[in-house]
């Protein structure tokens, strides 16, 4: 199915991550818990990382999936075209890729929990090797609605953190090119 997805991403500051789901948990209810393993790819006719697309396999509670991420749309808010089919078995798909000539970037794992606000979704994720996240998205709104309704959060919330429109992929792959780089003579 075909839709545009918007989303802000921030990294949080404060309160923590403990203490937010808490806050959130007396006025909403958390409507799942996903343990959530990405694969990202990359193909072997363009490089996706110039082309600002994505292919990604993911594990998310014992399903699977495979999404297709089309270029960015937004310099206000992380919105793409997504394309997502589900697949029955993840070590068969990720082979077919393979064979395709598809190569693997890097795996991405964290564990989300979703809040449903209103027409959003809110997620406190913490990511294994970047830190802890919320992610609020909304499927086929503006952006202007996007961030009307971000900032609103956030100053309810009191929550301080680092807005960003990059996916977790970018953020630790330009983490580890910094590591890598700290460690060259």
């Amino acid at each position: 199915m075909k839709h545009i997805e918007r989303e802000i991403k921030i990294k949080l500051i404060s309160p923590n991550i403990e203490e937010l789901e808490k806050i959130l948990n007396i006025k909403y209810k958390l409507f799942n818990e996903e343990h959530q393993i990405d694969i990202y790819y990359n193909s072997p006719v363009r490089d996706f990382r110039k082309t600002d697309e994505a292919l990604r396999l993911r594990l998310v509670n014992n399903e699977v999936e495979l999404t297709y991420k089309g270029p960015k749309l937004s310099s206000e808010s992380k919105s793409r075209e997504e394309i997502t089919v589900k697949i029955d078995n993840l070590d068969s798909m990720d082979l077919i890729l393979q064979r395709l000539g598809f190569i693997k970037v890097l795996k991405i794992e964290k564990i989300r929990k979703n809040y449903k606000i209103n027409n959003f979704t809110v997620s406190l994720d913490r990511v294994f090797n970047l830190g802890d996240f919320v992610e609020i998205e909304g499927i086929d709104i503006s952006d202007e609605e996007l961030i009307n309704f971000v900032n609103n959060f956030l100053k309810e919330y009191n929550i301080e953190g680092e807005k960003t429109l990059k996916s977790y992929l970018e953020l630790l792959v330009d983490k580890l090119e910094k590591e890598s780089n700290s460690n060259t003579y």
